[in-house]
C-alpha cells in the first residue's frame, strides 16, 4: 500500500496525485475529502506510482543539506563526494572522487565555482560546435535559470543554465548544438529537429537523459 508523502487540501473538485523530481508522492484533495477515498485513490493508482517513483529514485538525485560536507554533487555526469575543509580554494581530490571546498562561505564560494567553470566549458563547446557546424553566434553567457538547460535569443546571444554543469559531457554538447541550431532556425520544425540530428544523431536519448534528471535544476 503506498502512502502520501504529502497531502494538499484547497477548494478543488477533485483528487489528484503527482510525483515530484525527487520521487515524492504528492496528493492534491478536496478540503473535506474522507482519507478512505484518497486511501482507495491511491491503489487504484499503485502501479503508476510505483513505477514513476521508481524512475525518479532511480535518477538517485538529492537536494543537498545546509551542511555540504558528504554530499554527492555531480559534475559533468560524475559524482563527487564534497569535503568541507579549511581550504582557499575549491579542487578535486587526488583519488578523483572527492572535491574539497572551503568551510567559509561554502555554498556561495561553490555555486560561484561551478559557474565560473560552466562558462569556460560551455563556450569551448560553443566555439567548437559552431566551427563543425558553420554557424556564427553573437555570445555566450551562464545564467540561473530553473526552468531551461539554455536559450537562443532572436540576435543569437547563446545562454545556458550553470546547472547544465551537472550534465555529461555529450548531453551539455547536445545542448550546446540545440541551441546553435535555432541560429539557423528559430522554431522546433522538422527542420529545426534535422539539423540537431546532423550532429547529434542519438539526440533523443540525450533529451530523455535531461528529462529524467530534472531534478538536478533544483540544486543550488
Amino acid at each position: 500500500m503506498v502512502t502520501p508523502d504529502k497531502i494538499i487540501r484547497s477548494q478543488r473538485k477533485t483528487l489528484s496525485i503527482s510525483i515530484d523530481a525527487f520521487g515524492l508522492l504528492i496528493v492534491r484533495a478536496p478540503k473535506r475529502c474522507p482519507n478512505e477515498k484518497i486511501s482507495a485513490f491511491l491503489q487504484e493508482k499503485e502501479g503508476w506510482i510505483l513505477r514513476k517513483k521508481a524512475e525518479r529514485q532511480g535518477a538517485g538525485i538529492h537536494l543537498p543539506p545546509e551542511n555540504l560536507d558528504g554530499y554527492s554533487l555531480m559534475v559533468l555526469g560524475r559524482l563527487y563526494k564534497i569535503v568541507v575543509a579549511s581550504t582557499d580554494k575549491i579542487s578535486f581530490g587526488e583519488d578523483k572522487a572527492t572535491l574539497f571546498v572551503p568551510n567559509k562561505d561554502t555554498k556561495k564560494r561553490l555555486v560561484n565555482w561551478l559557474k565560473d567553470n560552466a562558462k569556460r566549458i560551455f563556450t569551448e563547446v560553443v566555439e567548437r560546435k559552431s566551427a563543425e557546424m558553420g554557424v556564427t553566434y553573437t555570445s555566450v553567457s551562464v545564467s540561473s535559470a530553473k526552468s531551461r538547460w539554455g536559450s537562443c535569443s532572436g540576435d543569437d546571444r547563446l545562454r545556458f543554465s550553470f546547472r547544465l554543469l551537472y550534465a555529461p559531457k555529450d548531453v551539455v554538447e547536445y545542448v550546446v548544438v540545440h541551441e546553435l541550431a535555432h541560429t539557423r532556425q528559430k522554431n522546433h520544425s522538422p527542420l529545426f529537429w534535422a539539423e540537431v540530428k546532423k550532429y547529434v544523431p542519438d539526440y533523443k536519448q540525450k533529451r530523455a537523459w535531461l528529462k529524467t534528471h530534472g531534478a538536478l535544476m533544483e540544486i543550488f
